[in-house]
């Protein structure tokens, strides 16, 4: 696998109880890696609005999600949790 790249950009999201857009879409991304950094279980949706108990799921504390490798998901990254204002933790480069 092949990361190409020198530099990324460390942010983070306030997930709501909406989907709330985590990373916009990029044609020039070529990694991302997501951390749950709440105590609540969010869950991840790539391209579609995010819902609550259906697709990836990121547990609290911790729960990582790693988008890399030779065809990386550069489309819109969504995100919900149950009681909102839960912190997501972003890297992308």
């Amino acid at each position: 696998m092949n990361h190409d790249f020198s530099t990324g950009v460390a942010t983070n999201v306030s997930v709501l109880t909406t989907s709330t857009e985590a990373l916009a879409a990029n044609e020039a991304r070529k990694y991302c890696v997501l951390v749950n950094d709440s105590n609540e279980t969010m869950y991840i949706s790539l391209g579609v609005a995010a819902v609550m108990n259906k697709g990836i799921r990121l547990n609290a504390n911790g729960g990582v999600l790693e988008i890399a490798g030779d065809h990386p998901f550069r489309g819109a990254i969504y995100a919900i949790c149950s009681s909102g204002t839960k912190n997501l933790s972003i890297f992308y480069a």
